[in-house]
């Protein structure tokens, strides 16, 4: 796990709390401005790579597992990696606004709406696959979004997912020129790990991507 010196207003946070975990979302809400997009499309740095390698797993696992014709939710959608290769008319929600005011520019045919993926403004049932790729990562404690995925998705419904795999390449992220030094948080997976945090959903594909950059995992909701 990578993490910054957490302080507001030169009050320490305890890690762990209900207040670091604000301070946490805070980062996103108030000061990221990275976009993978641009990185991606513009070989802007190392992590270029990193994400054209992602993106191009996820429509794979995309096409293989989403249930058809069935809306899809992107949670955490960034600025439009993923979201941009979803059918028209898809669903992405992001905590930051520069992000959802950005995307509704970029993706006039998709839904933009800015939220927590902890909190999600869906009913029961709206989706029948969720996407949530390099987020669960920033998340203190994913467990809250991982039960609002189940609740939104339709029975039966598919969960595709990925996070960073914990190797020694992470180590080197000070290099890129694009890397988002100042983010609070940023955590790494084996693939065990992961599997113990899908507890409770029925696992379809748990394994590395290329070079071992991240996990990616396909869960059905078990009913």
């Amino acid at each position: 796990m990578h993490q910054h010196e957490h302080a507001a207003h030169g009050v320490e946070i305890e890690p762990g709390t209900p207040a670091w975990s604000e301070w946490v979302k805070d980062y996103y809400r108030e000061v990221e401005t990275y976009d993978w997009v641009d990185v991606a499309d513009n070989l802007r740095g190392l992590e270029a790579f990193f994400h054209r390698n992602r993106a191009r797993m996820v429509r794979r696992m995309v096409a293989k597992y989403a249930t058809p014709d069935a809306p899809i939710l992107d949670a955490g959608c960034g600025t439009g990696l993923n979201l941009r290769h979803l059918p028209i008319g898809s669903t992405g929600i992001d905590i930051n606004p520069r992000n959802v005011e950005l995307l509704r520019t970029r993706l006039p045919k998709h839904t933009i709406v800015e939220g927590d993926v902890e909190a999600l403004p869906f009913e029961d049932g709206a989706f029948g696959s969720v996407l949530c790729t390099e987020v669960i990562e920033h998340i203190p404690d994913p467990s809250a979004a991982l039960a609002e995925f189940r609740r939104v998705l339709q029975p039966g419904g598919v969960l595709i997912g990925s996070v960073p795999a914990r190797s020694a390449i992470w180590k080197l992220r000070f290099l890129s020129s694009t890397c988002p030094h100042s983010e609070p948080f940023h955590n790494e997976y084996l693939p065990h790990e992961v599997r113990a945090m899908l507890d409770g959903w029925k696992l379809e594909h748990l394994g590395y991507s290329l070079l071992r950059f991240n996990v990616l995992f396909v869960a059905r909701r078990a009913d």
